[in-house]
């Protein structure tokens, strides 16, 4: 090529919002290892269906999906010291071994009880330092054109992978059994490993090597690490409790669950392209106030058509929230800060998730889903309006 046919490229890149064509190139293979690697992620969901044909108890079947929470907390808090230590390639790369790793011994260690829980630790640790060093890999690629657009796009890869670990698990787990089930849900965190040799290391921030807390600890930040945590409650809620709750109120999980997945992928590559020009303030409480009124809507109606509903408002919201305020938070920062702004981020999200479903459970044991999912709303529209009117970004 040319260097007048280059520097058109670039140009061309450069106007989509890539800082220059080989970005563009990068952020497409980074999207696609994303897609990969949540793919094998994802393969949790069939953790309770494998280890139930294996004879465990529930109670068991209980300690190995949730113990992945202390991994994955604990790994997104650190990875800030990762990327400084490794850089956001280095720490990509970290993640999707630890992930392929855990997912792959699954297939060993399945048969005896602890085990599996070391193996369910590599997995979550894998998780956990996933996408903080992967959203600052690629927002380094952006310019402040259409920032927020292109990040929202890039972090649809995520529940994308929803749509296809089920189905390929399921297949492989009736057809050639428990082990074969988690040698294949390995396979495309390898294959994403492989591509993130094609990509290009970010140079290394001069002052790196810390957690990162210091310099992500801004005081604007507050509100928006807020929101993400009742925000990832609300989705943490809806993954834990919302199948039971919606059986009990004799709704199909179908009305609520495909809506859900079909709202994520397509607020965040559709929608955004037009939200993405109002404020992340605006965007950021505007999503949350959806996934409080998903919850309210599911709480008080056995109709499909609310659950339908709930779920678009659900998926929507969430998409609304994580991509945006991870790119607001991110925008303009500092090379040497991304790393710990990043792992602020993720961690009250996955906090979020992870941490309000035992808390939850009194609520749903002593007042049913229906106030529980009420009062999570309430504390989310809350939320919203502080958000919405919060001022001094530091823009």
């Amino acid at each position: 090529m040319s260097i007048e046919q280059c520097t058109s490229a670039d140009s061309r890149a450069h106007d989509d919002g890539f800082v220059n064509q080989a970005s563009r190139r990068e952020f497409w293979i980074a999207a696609l290892a994303s897609l990969l690697f949540s793919i094998t992620a994802t393969h949790s969901t069939l953790v309770a269906v494998a280890f139930g044909r294996l004879g465990y108890s529930l109670q068991q079947i209980g300690v190995v999906l949730s113990i992945i929470a202390f991994p994955v907390v604990a790994s997104t808090f650190c990875s800030g010291l990762i990327i400084g230590r490794f850089g956001a390639l280095g720490a990509m790369r970290l993640s999707m071994l630890l992930g392929m790793l855990g997912v792959a011994s699954m297939a060993l260690t399945s048969d005896a009880f602890w085990p599996s829980l070391a193996s369910r630790l590599l997995w979550g640790a894998g998780v956990g330092f996933f996408l903080p060093p992967t959203m600052v890999y690629i927002q380094s690629k952006l310019t402040q054109k259409r920032f927020v657009y292109l990040v929202s796009a890039f972090s649809a890869t995520v529940p994308l992978g929803l749509a296809f670990a089920p189905a390929i698990g399921e297949f492989t787990l009736n057809h050639f059994g428990v082990a074969a089930m988690f040698v294949t849900g390995a396979a495309p965190a390898a294959i994403a490993f492989a591509l993130t040799f094609a990509l290009r290391p970010l140079e290394k921030p001069k002052a790196g090597g810390g957690l990162g807390v210091r310099a992500a600890a801004r005081r604007w930040h507050l509100f928006p690490v807020l929101a993400l945590f009742v925000g990832g409650a609300h989705y943490g809620y809806a993954a834990s409790y919302l199948s039971p709750a919606l059986e009990h109120a004799g709704t199909a999980l179908g009305w609520f669950f495909v809506p859900v997945t079909f709202a994520m992928v397509f607020s965040r590559v559709g929608a955004m392209r037009k939200l993405s020009q109002y404020h992340p303030r605006l965007l950021a409480g505007g999503g949350l106030l959806l996934t409080s009124v998903s919850l309210v809507f599911a709480a008080w109606s056995a109709s499909p058509g609310f659950a339908v509903a709930a779920g678009l408002m659900l998926g929507t919201g969430n998409s609304m929230m994580y991509p945006v305020i991870s790119a607001w938070m991110g925008r303009g920062c500092p090379p040497a800060q991304r790393g710990g702004v990043q792992a602020i981020a993720a961690t009250a999200f996955y906090g979020g998730i992870y941490a309000t479903p035992w808390p939850e459970t009194w609520l749903v044991a002593g007042f049913g889903y229906s106030v529980t999912q009420s009062v999570l709303g309430v504390i989310g529209v809350a939320m919203a309006a502080t958000i919405i009117a919060s001022k001094g970004e530091g823009e």
